[in-house]
């Protein structure tokens, strides 16, 4: 036992601060919302209204009265509908998924460190990282799908660079089986999953692993490929209209359009998102290190860090910046477990970590200056985040709660046209015209033509 604590201190000293840290937050939301277990969007109750119409009533709607194609992450929404058809409807569900889904992510990337003989001290470091720059609190209080996708990130981004490496021939075979069951689901939980197959799969191609490549991709597309026929017979989209509305997409017309929209968003994505910028430069300059440290293009930690570079690129490109974290949240982790795997390789065996003697030279402490200003944009993120997390529940529960319990008092049953369709639509049964047009496919075609007008 005392072994067993001593070897995996790191972990149980990070779940313990991160729980009494979701305590703390959860406690001032819960009472700024007077009693009340309110998350910090609304987007939130869209998944929940859609679990507890298909849980009840067999419909994939925010409605019970007909399909709705506008849950960008179907296994979440899945998810959430069976524990809703086991446990019934209740509002602590994704509260209590998350905090498993968390616990996860803090001893999956504990797990994968300790494969790689990382230091105790890092470890920690890395953890606390990752409880404090996403922060992990926002993942429970979203009531989303993040820290399932982080999970599934983590685990798929670790198999792929452990079989490609080919650094544990042992577990080729295991790896391998288990990219191909992860795929679909790292791709079901959200979209922007098929930019971490996508790149996994073009490494594969490289070293003409042609069949694996192929099954990959086949697979990272086959949910969203079977959503759309689903969709599309429903009378709807292929792609859900909250992905529609959002994405980012080259323009065809001419090279110029295409050179400025392929461009543009990424100029966006870095210059609203700092944080983004400034991790990809971290594993540009981490990667170039351990180049010089010995550590070859094959070695699986770089292996890796070409992995998050290619997607965190495709990420700016189609995806780019979102308020909390909503999006990126899952590459962050992985990029945090990333640059810590490789702190052993680029800091010499022979100097402590820590130590006052060594960290008085001018190299470490100009080293110590340049990983300070990496940070700063994601700590200033992070810090903000967590401090103001419970205003952005307080905000949800002043608006689109208050709204919802006041239709299912007094429109029970009516036709209500809506601007904001989680909280509402989760708390009364109404038909619902979407003003936005998630919800109701005529206004989104609408909205996509740009011939929608309220008058």
């Amino acid at each position: 036992m005392k072994e067993t604590l001593s070897r995996n201190w790191p972990l149980y000293a990070s779940a313990i601060i991160f729980l009494l840290l979701i305590w703390l937050v959860l406690s001032v939301s819960i009472h700024q919302n007077h009693g009340y277990l309110v998350y910090s969007f609304d987007d939130a109750y869209i998944g929940m209204a859609m679990a507890k119409n298909f849980a009840q009533h067999g419909v994939w709607g925010v409605t019970r009265y007909g399909f709705t194609s506008c849950s960008s992450p179907p296994v979440w929404t899945l998810l959430l509908s069976l524990v809703y058809y086991l446990g019934g409807v209740n509002q602590l569900a994704p509260l209590l998924m998350n905090l498993v889904f968390t616990i996860l992510v803090l001893a999956i990337a504990e797990a994968i460190l300790s494969w790689y003989k990382t230091p105790a001290v890092v470890k920690f470091g890395a953890l606390l990282s990752i409880i404090f720059l996403l922060p992990l609190p926002m993942f429970v209080l979203s009531g989303m799908e993040p820290a399932l996708q982080t999970v599934l990130s983590m685990l798929t981004l670790f198999y792929a660079a452990r079989f490609i490496s080919g650094e544990s021939p042992a577990s080729a075979r295991g790896d391998s089986i288990r990219l191909l069951i992860l795929a679909p689901l790292v791709t079901g939980v959200r979209m922007e999953g098929l930019f971490l197959i996508i790149a996994i799969a073009a490494m594969l191609l490289l070293l003409k692993r042609w069949f694996l490549a192929l099954a990959l991709g086949a697979l990272g597309y086959l949910p969203w490929l079977v959503y759309g026929i689903i969709s599309v017979s429903k009378g709807w989209f292929w792609l859900p209209t909250s992905i529609l509305q959002k994405a980012s997409l080259p323009a065809l017309h001419s090279l110029a359009g295409l050179t400025l929209s392929l461009i543009n968003p990424v100029y966006i994505s870095f210059r609203e998102s700092m944080h983004v910028l400034v991790l990809l430069v971290a594993i540009l300059v981490v990667y170039i290190m351990a180049a010089g440290k010995g550590s070859g293009a094959r070695e699986s930690r770089q292996i890796m860090g070409a992995i998050l570079f290619l997607t965190g690129m495709a990420h700016a490109e189609f995806v780019g910046a979102a308020p909390l974290y909503r999006y990126d949240a899952y590459w962050c982790a992985l990029a945090i477990l990333f640059l810590a795997l490789q702190l052993p390789v680029i800091v010499p065996r022979e100097v402590p970590l820590l130590s006052l003697s060594t960290w008085t030279a001018p190299q470490n402490l100009a080293c110590a200056a340049l990983a300070l200003l990496l940070f700063f944009p994601q700590a200033v993120k992070g810090g903000r985040l967590l401090w103001f997390l419970p205003q952005c529940t307080t905000n949800i529960f002043e608006q689109q709660y208050q709204m919802g319990l006041f239709v299912r008092r007094y429109y029970r049953n009516s036709t209500v046209a809506l601007n904001d369709i989680g909280a509402v639509n989760y708390l009364a049964d109404i038909h619902c015209l979407d003003l936005m047009g998630l919800a109701t496919e005529e206004v989104s075609a609408r909205r996509q033509r740009h011939t929608f007008a309220v008058s």
